[in-house]
């Protein structure tokens, strides 16, 4: 039996993987870098580090902790979803068994 935010889950990923698993990384990976680098180059300012010298370090840094994030997640939900699934077949087929519909 699914729980309430089992569902809530499998309904959002549903629509997170609709499009694909590239649309997904674009998505992700563009709009991730792009506040990762801005997020950074605030911190930079505050921290006094300065940020003309640290701004190509900024941008490969954000580029590749977002992708990395971004594929680990995409990994994740997928292997989440898939267990659900797998696991309500089986408790499906259990269920029929047991009413002896199984035939």
């Amino acid at each position: 039996m699914l729980t309430a935010t089992e569902k809530r889950f499998i309904k959002y990923w549903e629509e997170q993987r609709q499009g694909g698993k590239v649309k997904y990384y674009l998505l992700y990976i563009l709009l991730g870098t792009f506040i990762a680098i801005l997020v950074l180059s605030f911190l930079t300012q505050v921290l006094g580090l300065g940020l003309p010298q640290n701004l190509l370090f900024i941008v490969i840094g954000s580029f590749c902790v977002v992708t990395i994030a971004t594929v680990l997640t995409w990994w994740l939900n997928e292997k989440k979803f898939k267990g659900i699934i797998q696991r309500e077949v089986r408790e499906g087929m259990k269920r029929d068994e047991e009413n002896g519909n199984g035939k």
